[in-house]
């Protein structure tokens, strides 16, 4: 990455679409808006761009990773608007994510989960868990050579809620927060608590069975929009929150190919 070039990041997810700038000194987050619908999606990152009072450079630059391709014409119809006659290339299709992996299928893997492998890697040093809260909770294992080895992905706080109210006659559809006790006293509350301690309880499993894989300490990168849930994390190893990790892992995809 040249220093002197200025450089927008996106990351575009199934609920919210979020922006940074991209430099050597480190990142700058600009905006954050929800995803759907994508049909006004433009517009909306058009507003909080403005909302920002950023401005962007003319011929700046733009890279993206997307895990909903929906959206994909979107935001390049909101770039062709904004972008001063810069490029918008997107991880996977345009860029590749140089980080070795262990995986079978590694063209199958989402560019976020490994753009935040990459940036754990530097946050954290290898080897290390990548602990991603969103729409979908995401457990990956950066090992002591660096590699990407793999992770597990469940449902998030949020689907689950959705799967039970979607999947069921009778069980409403509830916010997930923090419970006020592990046993509730109404539907409500009791999946509220069920949910969370089931997302927090699996994550903590899956942190230490990938610690027993390592085969010694780790440290645990967590980032992601429901992170405040996930924390804090009751497990054997030092934690770190991150927000800013993808487009840290962005960043250093960027600056020079990694071994």
């Amino acid at each position: 990455m040249d220093a002197q070039e200025q450089i927008a990041g996106f990351d575009v997810g199934n609920t919210s679409t979020k922006g940074a700038f991209l430099s050597d000194r480190g990142v700058e987050l600009v905006l954050c808006v929800p995803t759907p619908p994508v049909e006004t999606l433009a517009a909306r990152l058009a507003d909080g761009l403005r909302a920002s009072g950023r401005a962007l450079a003319p011929g700046a630059q733009a890279v993206a990773s997307s895990v909903c391709p929906e959206a994909n014409a979107a935001l390049r119809e909101f770039w062709r608007a904004v972008g001063a006659g810069g490029g918008l290339r997107f991880f996977g299709a345009d860029l590749p994510v140089r980080i070795p992996t262990l995986v079978r299928e590694p063209a199958w893997v989402g560019t976020d989960r490994l753009l935040c492998a990459l940036g754990a890697r530097k946050v954290a040093g290898p080897p290390c868990v990548v602990v991603g809260a969103g729409t979908a909770i995401t457990v990956d294992l950066v090992d002591a050579q660096g590699r990407f080895a793999g992770g597990a992905i469940t449902p998030g706080f949020a689907l689950s809620a959705l799967a039970l109210h979607e999947g069921t006659s009778c069980l409403p559809l509830i916010e997930p927060s923090a419970p006020a006790a592990a046993v509730g006293l109404d539907t409500a509350e009791a999946i509220r608590s069920g949910i969370y301690h089931s997302c927090r309880g699996g994550v903590a499993a899956l942190i230490e069975g990938m610690k027993a894989q390592a085969g010694g300490a780790i440290r645990v990168v967590v980032t992601g929009g429901d992170a405040p849930l996930l924390l804090p994390l009751e497990v054997g190893a030092p934690v770190v929150h991150v927000p800013e990790l993808i487009f840290i892992g962005m960043s250093a995809a960027l600056q020079r190919p990694t071994q």
